[in-house]
């Protein structure tokens, strides 16, 4: 079974992809998506792949986009607009696009809302019970 890759913007915390959405420190958006999905941190790495579309501070929507291209997981959870429309997808939090039915670069993915503390979509808790419903059906349907 391949593994699932978590997509986000870009890293304040370095260009290694070992530190992209990890669940350290705490506060930051690994750690934060972490607890929306309900995991412990060991758990959520051993679960999820993850990668930042740019490795600079700077968003670049052009360079987002090959970046996106360049990504070799069939199955991918998108955070935020801006990944999602790198990826060719309209931001539609908690819904699975399917490769056969729309061009995102032969991936399947789900896309939810950025776990960034400014993202209002998190202050309404049927959000995050809504966001593991989907990430479960989403790694299920990966088995």
């Amino acid at each position: 079974m391949e593994r699932v890759l978590i997509v986000g913007e870009h890293s304040p915390h370095g260009r290694d992809d070992r530190h992209a959405l990890h669940p350290h420190p705490p506060g930051a958006a690994g750690s934060r998506l972490c607890g929306i999905l309900g995991m412990a941190p060991c758990e959520y790495l051993e679960t999820f792949d993850r990668a930042n579309l740019l490795k600079t501070s700077r968003w670049d929507p052009r360079r987002a986009r090959v970046a996106a291209a360049n990504l070799t997981h069939a199955r991918r959870i998108l955070l935020g607009a801006r990944v999602a429309a790198a990826h060719g997808v309209e931001f539609h939090p908690f819904r699975t696009f399917y490769s056969d039915t729309v061009c995102l670069f032969g991936a399947d993915v789900l896309v939810l809302p950025h776990p960034s503390g400014r993202c209002r979509i998190w202050n309404d808790r049927r959000s995050i019970a809504r966001a593991r419903r989907a990430v479960r059906r989403f790694l299920e349907e990966a088995t």
